[in-house]
């Protein structure tokens, strides 16, 4: 494959800026309708602000924020925008998440050196049509993951082109936080004193299927530069169905979500495995007396989180009419696409923060000796037990 990644950096702050200039340098912290992060500028990001954390916790991991309402209206024209501009050089696209997505460049490019011509020719056009403010950052490679890695290790404007013989040396050395994994495993790898691809593309094939699934599984092959997911166009993007009839109408809500749970979790067990979102999630519900009543309900991020999806789901069943028992119910996850990495500074540091946190630990170790500081080693990475894996190494007095 030739895959481009296009990212616009922390795309809903660069819009706000583009609108208004007088926001300057300000830190910008842009709430959605639940009162959640959609989007953060970078200086809010440094701060530790996060997508999708309230806001009142951004406002204390970042005092000087200013926080402004989100357009999500015209977040979303813009965003299309980028996608028609993506689709005159291939049609076949497919976003990821907000300000982001793959393009399939199939056989437009097939070296690096047709990439950095026709990828750079396809910067300048999405430039034109969004500005300047809102300059994109290139990643060219054979495969959707290293692509993406590549564009977010680039600065705005600029193109970073991997070629296939190069894909293991240039993931080697970035954080496993890259990996769209569920936070647990990612605590779990740091936990294990595993901070880079290249660590976690050393481990055993085996033991990554054993201790973190088909998730973990195809994580490996991302890190091992092996990724073979396709490109899906956004019209031909997949989506999952269940339903179920009852043997006597239900109207007790406890029973209609627990039914809710019963449909969605497998089809949500399966995009975490693929490690896939949905977008959209859909609810049709058909009642005794003949009627039939959908819902949809679209999310700002893209998720797999049962409680999300489940919580989305209860309200859209409290949003229906109720004149009669529900016979039969339907659920459909839409728009499914790429998980994105919710928190790339997850444990990476800043050289700034790692000196000032090998300063703290001479300081300890001077003051208290070397036998009270511990650190995690990974000394057997392919022992069965997670336990065994790792162990405590006394630090040296440095």
């Amino acid at each position: 494959m030739s895959v481009l990644y296009c990212a616009i950096p922390y795309f809903a702050a660069a819009l706000a800026r583009r609108e208004d200039p007088a926001l300057g340098e300000t830190p910008l912290v842009l709430l959605g309708p639940e009162g959640r992060v959609l989007g953060a500028s970078a200086e809010a990001a440094a701060c530790g602000v996060e997508t999708g954390m309230m806001a009142r916790a951004a406002e204390i991991r970042c005092p000087g924020a200013r926080l402004l309402d989100a357009d999500v209206a015209h977040c979303r024209q813009e965003l299309e925008t980028m996608f028609e501009a993506l689709e005159q050089a291939s049609p076949r696209v497919e976003p990821h998440g907000w300000g982001a997505a793959y393009v399939d460049l199939g056989d437009l490019a097939r070296g690096s050196n047709d990439a950095a011509v026709l990828c750079g020719e396809i910067g300048k056009t999405v430039r034109r049509e969004l500005g300047q403010a809102l300059q994109p950052a290139l990643g060219w490679d054979s495969t959707k993951f290293t692509a993406q890695a590549a564009a977010r290790y680039t600065q705005p404007g600029r193109l970073r082109a991997v070629a296939a013989a190069r894909e293991r040396d240039f993931l080697r050395p970035l954080p496993v936080t890259m990996l769209p994994l569920a936070s647990e495993a990612l605590q779990r790898l740091h936990f294990l004193g595993l901070r880079t691809l290249g660590q976690y593309a050393a481990l055993p094939r085996a033991a990554v299927w054993q201790q973190f699934g088909s998730a973990g599984k195809l994580a490996h092959r991302c890190a091992r530069g092996e990724d073979d997911r396709p490109v899906v166009p956004r019209g031909q993007a997949a989506h999952r169905r269940a339903e179920v009839e009852f043997e006597s109408p239900l109207v007790e809500r406890e029973r209609l979500v627990a039914a809710l749970q019963y449909l969605v979790s497998p089809l949500l067990a399966c995009l975490q495995g693929r490690l896939l979102a949905c977008g959209q999630i859909r609810l049709t519900a058909w009642f005794e007396n003949g009627d039939t009543q959908e819902k949809e309900r679209a999310f700002l991020l893209p998720t797999s989180d049962d409680g999300r999806v489940l919580q989305a789901l209860e309200g859209l069943l409290d949003g229906m009419r109720w004149q009669a028992g529900a016979a039969a119910l339907s659920v459909a996850l839409e728009q499914i696409q790429d998980t994105v990495p919710e928190q790339l500074t997850l444990f990476p540091l800043r050289d700034e923060q790692e000196g000032k946190l090998q300063e703290a630990q001479r300081y300890l170790v001077t003051r208290f000796g070397a036998n009270h500081l511990r650190r995690a080693v990974l000394t057997q990475p392919g022992a069965p037990l997670p336990e065994w894996r790792a162990s405590w190494q006394v630090e040296d007095e440095r």
